[in-house]
């Protein structure tokens, strides 16, 4: 089968590989779309992705094959994949070694990928694949905002306007948040914020802003940009007793505003992808139609155009928000 490669030298290439028959307890799903993830960009130059690995965990397919013992499914079940272990609590290191697309198994950038029969949820009737595929950034977004404690009533920020920016901002006016922007440097991503109804300001006067259009000091930041200095803006926007969730991932260390978090006494929690309530939640909200997908799917590709697309999305100024590849 066609799969996307990592390269001894990092690049990605489409190569023919064997394709996996599922074991006990698992089942071999057909891939019919995945997204290309932020962590994805940031694996495949990392030293600890092994080289001939296949990336790629936001994905939805069909069920085309059962390893024994497999009950729970069905030939043909149309599913969203729960790419990590279901943990009630998180084991950070079980979930980097058990998930799917993270160096250790192979990911759904390929034909077909085997995943465990208990990683399955079933899609709802009529929903495409392309929605389905964005269950798992949509539950990124859930968690996130459950841990901020995040209520329709929250003065709330969101930091960054990449692909799990733009969600955090999409769920919370799904769950009727009404005070609310995003903070974005990218005009282009603002203009696309605009289009799916969440106002979004540059950091010219950003404090000022945001209190203009939240009414206040946020009682929520939520940080998604992973640029080192947004920890900092969230921390100088949050009000007095805020919370502030970090999302965006950076390997170095960053730097904070000690006495402006100690004056406000504000609280800072992290946010590390789901449980399983939130993924079902995020199954439910998009089947609502509360999300505007669409307007976040600016490119469907074919595997064969990877690379380029994985190019494409570390460019600051790509207009792209969620690429899907096809294979």
């Amino acid at each position: 089968m066609r799969a996307v490669v990592v390269d001894t030298d990092r690049n990605l290439s489409v190569r023919d590989v064997e394709c996996r028959e599922p074991g006990p307890g698992q089942v071999r799903i057909r891939v019919a779309v995945c997204g290309i993830c932020g962590s994805d960009l940031h694996l495949r130059t990392s030293p600890t992705l092994p080289t001939g690995a296949i990336l790629g965990h936001e994905f939805a397919g069909e069920v085309e094959a059962l390893g024994p013992g497999v009950e729970a499914a069905t030939l043909g079940d149309r599913v969203c994949v729960h790419p990590g272990p279901p943990l009630e609590r998180h084991d950070f290191g079980r979930a980097m070694s058990a998930g799917i697309g993270l160096g250790q198994h192979p990911g759904a950038y390929a034909e077909a990928v085997v995943v465990g029969a208990d990683m399955l949820w079933p899609i709802p009737p009529g929903m495409p694949f392309e929605h389905a595929a964005l269950t798992e950034p949509v539950a990124v977004a859930v968690h996130a905002l459950r841990i901020g404690g995040v209520t329709s009533k929250s003065r709330t920020a969101v930091i960054g306007a990449g692909p799990i920016g733009m969600l955090v901002a999409l769920v919370a006016r799904a769950w009727g948040v009404d005070s609310l922007v995003a903070v974005e440097p990218n005009d282009v991503r603002r203009a696309a914020l605009g289009r799916v109804g969440v106002p979004a300001v540059g950091l010219d006067d950003v404090r000022r802003d945001v209190r203009r259009l939240v009414g206040g000091d946020p009682d929520v930041v939520v940080e998604c940009a992973g640029h080192p200095s947004a920890p900092d803006v969230a921390v100088r926007l949050v009000g007095s007793e805020g919370t502030v969730v970090l999302v965006g991932a950076l390997d170095e260390p960053v730097q904070i505003s000690q006495i402006a978090l100690i004056a406000k006494e504000a609280r800072i929690r992290a946010s590390f992808s789901y449980r399983p309530p939130d993924f079902t939640d995020a199954l439910q909200l998009i089947a609502s139609g509360a999300i505007p997908l669409d307007g976040l799917i600016t490119a469907v590709e074919p595997l064969e155009r990877a690379a380029d697309m994985f190019d494409e999305l570390r460019r600051p100024a790509s207009a792209h928000v969620k690429v899907l590849l096809r294979p």
